[in-house]
């Protein structure tokens, strides 16, 4: 079972028990009123009564509760043949990107032009010969604090709390080597609130995880890099503590994919799932969950260790 299905089978399968003895007035039971349950969970009874029918019906077993396939039968909706062919001479022939195939194609197929996504699903299922193949370049640092990466990401809007909220971000710095990361809940991404952030993320590495960054990688946000008629925080920060600052491409967020991944997770398994009183309770269940990712989560960029068994084990190598 994936991580983040165990995270929602360990959520419903207590609210489940406890909404059957509230139901059936068992006592002692810890609600008197289903109502009550779902206001102590921050869940609607709608959603309660879709879940509790779920794992009736599969047996109340724990599969029953994890998310079914959704969508069109396979091949109902599939591209044409002829013009799946089509689209693969011109990707062979030319090299285009997905976007640049949907603005070549756009004319001749009009409003059944496939879409981008499509243009790459498209592109998967025709591989190339492996003599024929592009060689991938991924890297990794080989010293943990050789570079970091940085970037932040906006909180979901269907996050679950009893506190009204306009708008938070999640900004997050990991390193490359290990994939040790540390995260915090902000207010806005102004150029001054980033900066302060990085200078407690550099803080903790060092206390915690006893190493400093030599470069750090950003993408070229305006809370990250300045113009040339004003200073900007953060690249002064970076420059007076003798840190190295790196841009990513323009539109290439692979570059930094090792940050975007880890914000992609702790949507899917941190905020997602899980409901907050406080934004002190958030903030004190985010210190939590970033111990269980850096301590007892296996990561799949690292051959399934931990980040903190991989520190170790490359400490050990380098000394």
């Amino acid at each position: 079972m994936k991580y983040a299905d165990i995270i929602v089978v360990k959520r419903w399968i207590p609210i489940l028990k406890e909404y059957e003895r509230t139901k059936a007035k068992v006592n002692p039971r810890p609600f008197r009123f289903v109502k009550d349950l779902c206001e102590a969970h921050h869940i609607s009874k709608k959603e309660l009564c879709r879940y509790y029918h779920k794992w009736v019906n599969g047996g109340k077993t724990t599969e029953a509760l994890l998310p079914q396939k959704r969508g069109a039968k396979p091949g109902t909706r599939r591209t044409p043949k002829e013009t799946e062919r089509n689209i693969i001479k011109a990707y062979r022939r030319f090299g285009s990107n997905r976007y640049e195939l949907v603005l070549l194609f756009k004319p001749y197929y009009l409003d059944k032009t496939p879409s981008p996504a499509t243009m790459d699903r498209i592109k998967a299922r025709y591989p190339l010969h492996a003599s024929a193949k592009k060689i991938i370049k991924r890297y990794e640092k080989k010293a943990p604090g050789e570079l970091a990466h940085i970037d932040l990401t906006k909180l979901p809007k269907d996050l679950r709390c009893s506190f009204k909220i306009k708008e938070l971000y999640a900004a997050a710095v990991c390193d490359d080597c290990t994939r040790l990361a540390y995260a915090e809940i902000i207010k806005d991404k102004r150029a001054s609130t980033l900066t302060y952030f990085m200078a407690r993320s550099l803080s903790w590495f060092k206390q915690i995880y006893n190493f400093e960054f030599e470069a750090i990688m950003s993408d070229n946000g305006p809370e990250f890099k300045g113009t040339l008629e004003r200073e900007h925080p953060f690249e002064t920060m970076c420059s007076e503590l003798g840190i190295r600052h790196i841009y990513t491409r323009p539109y290439r967020p692979q570059t930094n994919g090792k940050v975007e991944a880890f914000c992609k997770i702790i949507k899917k398994e941190f905020f997602a799932p899980n409901s907050f009183e406080s934004e002190q309770d958030m903030v004190m269940n985010l210190g939590n969950y970033l111990f269980e990712y850096n301590h007892l989560r296996r990561h799949g960029g690292l051959n399934y260790e931990t980040p903190f068994d991989k520190l170790q084990r490359v400490t050990e190598l380098l000394s």
